[in-house]
């Protein structure tokens, strides 16, 4: 009974030195995976699929950013242009027989009338070459002449008048008086009673029109 005991107790000893065997092969087995297979490891499969969502909100953000700075940009032209609008002074006049809204324009010496603007009175025919080929006239807003009028004839309430204008390329259909005009007519702009005032003695008053675009006002009187 003493040596069967003896022997019962060898092989739990042998048992339980396999078990621990097995038990420690399992672990390094575990750990060789680990380490070959780090970067499956769910932390890091978590900081890369972060790393991508965030990359993906970046470039996805950027066409929005651009579009509205573009709308900005837009909206800021789109005010500055109707302020210039808001700060022009019309008046009504007839030039060739047709209704024309002037514009007065004292920031420049000349008359300027647009090239659409002779085509829709038609006066194409009395268009000639500038007669100071070599002399460059100072003009707003970088226009360039194309032609002279000699004499562009403009009513003005009663007052007829003959003066020259030069022919500018532009799209808008538009008349300008210059400081020129203005001044040969002794004109007061009256910003009080938003009229143009013109002569000393005999004096005639000229009401401002509603500000308008000049392109739009002027198709519609074609």
């Amino acid at each position: 009974m003493f040596y069967s005991g003896l022997l019962t107790e060898g092989g739990r000893k042998e048992t339980d030195m396999r078990e621990a065997a097995s038990l420690r092969q399992q672990r390094r087995m575990k750990q060789a995976v680990q380490f070959i297979h780090k970067d499956s490891q769910p932390h890091n499969i978590l900081q890369r699929r972060l790393m991508e969502t965030n990359l993906s909100k970046l470039r996805s953000s950027r066409v929005p950013w651009a579009s509205k700075t573009n709308k900005l940009n837009q909206a800021k032209s789109e005010g500055l242009k109707k302020s210039e609008d808001d700060d022009m002074i019309l008046i009504s006049c007839q030039c060739a027989g047709k209704d024309v809204k002037a514009l007065v324009d004292t920031g420049c010496q000349y008359n300027l009338i647009s090239s659409a603007c002779v085509d829709r009175l038609g006066l194409k025919e009395h268009v000639r070459s500038h007669r100071h080929e070599g002399e460059k006239l100072s003009l707003p807003r970088h226009l360039k002449v194309v032609g002279q009028i000699e004499h562009l004839v403009i009513t003005l309430g009663s007052l007829r008048l003959d003066c020259p204008a030069a022919v500018v390329e532009d799209n808008e259909k538009n008349l300008s008086l210059g400081l020129q005009t203005l001044r040969s007519l002794k004109c007061i702009i009256n910003l009080d009673k938003h009229r143009l005032i013109m002569g000393k003695t005999d004096k005639e008053e000229i009401p401002f029109v509603e500000t308008v675009s000049l392109n739009e006002d002027n198709t519609s009187e074609a």
